[in-house]
């Protein structure tokens, strides 16, 4: 994508890595939840894997659902249709919930229930319990954990920093995320190999434990809030602002577009790819996520040292247009190592996008209104994975995993561009409101 070098330095540039980069990190309630995040995305990574490998190996002992034998990609899919569909179900609810109760307290409960259902699912796995529909119920259980915490964590974000520290905050948090991402999946492919997938359940189950501790602490700004006025009211509200919000609006197409034809089929065809294209075993093919961890890290820093992007949305749909020409060579490589080495380009890509589209919300919603709009801009990112990843797995038992996966890229690609072209309010958007 176009390097954003090219803001103006001063107050909305940068001069490089500073430490100017870490700004946020002055705020301890910032540090405080940062650390509880880090800790639910490590866990987050170590379950996305380990359900994949888990449905993996369920369609190799001829499972059938309906009396249909499952097919891998059909498998994989359908765990993570199930893992995703509470998103979809509650998303919206859990936003409005987000600006009316105790932010902290909501995601704690939250947090608390991931753990009795990576705890639970480590005992049956242990057991010998699981099966198939055992694993569709622990994935809508995980799912319905992240619908009802991942918006009260992305609300609560910007209210402890000033609005100018929003896009450092935003860069230094989707840091951790990556770090949890590079960490997780090698590890947890890693545990699998030594311990089975019990052992890499009851690891998740530990890390959202000692996520807990960093939230004791953590006191967060009450919003204000109608209790008189009825849910439904709330819900239009939001969903008005961001229907009146022409870059938001457009920004959130564009989001549940990707997550429909990209993040799904990522999801659920690259564990299939490595292991039946590749011949990768679970922690090689666990290293094919972790290599993209490097570049997004990198590509993080840099954002970090910017106060403000003038042209954050154009920044933004470049991404799309890059991340699709990436998609088509990863699902066409014919060896493992340019597989990672893709992977690694992608990552960078991936920094800029995921740190550009939570900025651009983030800097310009009310925070009254913070969580309604982070729960539909979580129903966008989040969930329009499963039915992607449902239709990806589907059609890739068809005509293949790494051509399906090769055509998801190519679709992209169109989106990219015609965003880029259809859409001049996100392009014009910048990372901070004007001053």
């Amino acid at each position: 994508m176009a390097s954003p070098a090219k803001a103006t330095a001063g107050p909305e540039g940068g001069r490089g890595l500073s430490r100017a980069t870490f700004n946020a990190f002055r705020s301890r309630p910032f540090a405080l939840l940062w650390t509880n995040t880090f800790l639910f995305a490590l866990s987050q990574a170590f379950q996305q894997f380990t359900l994949a490998w888990l449905a993996l190996k369920i369609s190799e002992d001829g499972e059938t659902v309906f009396g249909l034998t499952l097919g891998p990609g059909t498998a994989v899919g359908l765990v993570l249709f199930a893992l995703g569909l509470p998103v979809l179900v509650f998303g919206l609810y859990a936003g409005a919930l987000a600006d009316r109760i105790d932010r902290r307290l909501l995601l704690f409960g939250s947090q608390l229930a991931g753990i009795a259902v990576t705890a639970t699912a480590a005992a049956l796995m242990a057991a010998g319990l699981i099966g198939i529909w055992s694993t569709f119920g622990l994935a809508l259980l995980l799912g319905a954990a992240l619908a009802f915490g991942q918006p009260v964590r992305m609300a609560i974000l910007p209210s402890l920093v000033t609005p100018e520290r929003v896009l450092n905050a935003v860069t230094l948090t989707n840091l951790g995320l990556t770090g949890s991402q590079m960490l997780g999946q090698p590890i947890s492919g890693l545990l699998i190999n030594l311990g089975g997938i019990e052992t890499a359940f009851a690891a998740q189950s530990a890390l959202l434990t000692l996520g807990l501790l960093p939230l004791l602490g953590l006191r967060v700004p009450r919003v204000a809030a109608d209790a008189t006025r009825r849910l439904r009211e709330e819900l239009r509200e939001g969903l008005s602002f961001v229907a009146g919000h022409a870059g938001i609006r457009a920004l959130m197409f564009v989001l549940l577009a990707t997550a429909l034809v990209m993040a799904g089929t990522f999801m659920a065809l690259l564990p299939r790819i490595a292991r039946e294209e590749l011949g990768a075993e679970a922690f090689a093919a666990s290293l094919l996520f972790g290599a993209m961890g490097p570049g997004t890290i990198m590509a993080s820093l840099l954002l970090a040292s910017f106060a403000r992007l003038r042209r954050a949305g154009l920044f933004f749909l470049a991404t799309l247009v890059a991340g699709g020409v990436l998609n088509v060579a990863l699902g066409l490589a014919p060896w493992y190592w340019f597989a990672l080495l893709i992977m690694f380009i992608t990552g960078w890509n991936a920094g800029f996008f995921t740190n550009l589209n939570m900025a651009l919300v983030q800097a310009h919603t009310p925070n009254a209104l913070m969580g309604r709009v982070m729960s539909i801009y979580t129903m966008c990112m989040v969930g329009g994975m499963p039915i992607g990843a449902l239709a990806s797995g589907a059609i890739s038992d068809v005509v293949g995993a790494r051509e399906w996966f090769a055509v998801c890229g190519a679709a992209l690609l169109a989106l990219g561009l015609i965003a880029m072209i259809t859409q001049p309010a996100l392009r014009r958007m910048a990372s901070a409101p004007d001053p």
